[in-house]
């Protein structure tokens, strides 16, 4: 039976957006277990630019000052770059983080189970596909289980084990304790629903937004202060359920009553959305969306607001 001790060789499938960030992730935080990480690629120049990005994070991670620069270094080397597959015939465990279709997870799982062992759990960065429908087409869908990295994998400390229909309990113990192990904070969804937790919780969030806009009862810029200076400004020290009990669950269920029935509940995105992307108003892309972002070096930006989520992220753990 695998366990947290058992793996030694990781594969890491696809050097684009969250791939590198993930293998930073083992590389950095899996020092006590001095994994061997192969991210592998079919295109070298992925590679290439993989290297460039994860050079600069390490350098982000060295101006922090948690890590000495000798450590930083043997994260490095921990890491190996690879274009082919057969590369990676000793992993213990897979991580597929490639493009978000279903038929190319499928025919990834099928031609991977071939050369590596029947023991090897391969798990999907899949931010909503099925599980099962992934598994099912391997002869061993109990090895194989979800694990949804928020982006950039490296700061933000979330990954949602997602439990398959066939997934093994044995499956779901390993990778929690080795998310747990490199400074993650796994949950476990245990059932595959669409879209899995966190993004089912941003959608209704979303849909909500979307409304509100839609039918005139509140501008953007009063909406974004609201969500911000209101529940925003409370989730960084205090539980949502905790909210509840502070309310009182006799008062929330008289809220909830009166309010449900007044909430929007459609379907199908509003029709204003998809007039705004006719138009080319597509968001940060193109230099518009709800917000202007033509004057702004939006690059330099998510620097500073990941410096800012680095700082909240120490703050909350007092609140834990």
């Amino acid at each position: 039976m695998m366990n947290l001790e058992s793996i030694k060789n990781i594969g890491i499938i696809g050097a684009g957006v969250m791939g590198p960030g993930i293998a930073e992730v083992l590389a950095i935080f899996g020092s006590s277990f001095d994994f061997h990480i192969n991210l592998f690629d079919i295109s070298d120049q992925a590679i290439e630019n993989a290297k460039k990005r994860m050079e600069q994070d390490f350098v982000k991670v060295e101006s922090v000052g948690i890590f000495s620069n000798d450590d930083l270094q043997r994260a490095r080397d921990r890491i190996h770059y690879v274009t082919e597959l057969e590369s990676l015939k000793d992993s213990q465990l897979i991580i597929e983080v490639i493009p978000e279709k279903i038929e190319l997870k499928q025919n990834f799982f099928k031609k991977i189970e071939d050369i590596v062992s029947p023991d090897t759990i391969l798990a999907t960065n899949s931010s909503g596909l099925s599980i099962t429908q992934i598994a099912n087409v391997t002869r061993n869908p109990e090895r194989c289980i979800g694990t949804h990295f928020m982006n950039p994998p490296l700061l933000m400390p979330l990954v949602e084990i997602v439990k398959g229909e066939k997934t093994s309990d044995d499956t779901v113990s390993v990778m929690t304790d080795l998310l747990s192990s490199v400074n993650k904070r796994p949950v476990l969804v245990k059932k595959d629903v669409p879209g899995y937790v966190h993004n089912r919780l941003q959608a209704a969030v979303f849909r909500e937004l979307m409304y509100l806009v839609d039918n005139d009862i509140m501008e953007v810029d009063d909406l974004e202060t609201t969500v911000r200076y209101g529940l925003g400004l409370r989730l960084p020290v205090m539980k949502v359920f905790e909210m509840v009990d502070l309310m009182g669950l006799d008062t929330i269920n008289n809220v909830l009553s009166y309010l449900y029935p007044s909430l929007d509940r459609s379907t199908k995105p509003p029709e204003f959305l998809k007039d705004m992307i006719a138009k080319g108003t597509l968001g940060v892309k193109s230099g518009a969306g709800f917000h202007d972002y033509s004057s702004k070096d939006m690059t330099e930006s998510m620097k500073e607001k990941e410096a800012a989520t680095f700082q909240l992220l120490m703050m909350m753990q007092q609140y834990d």
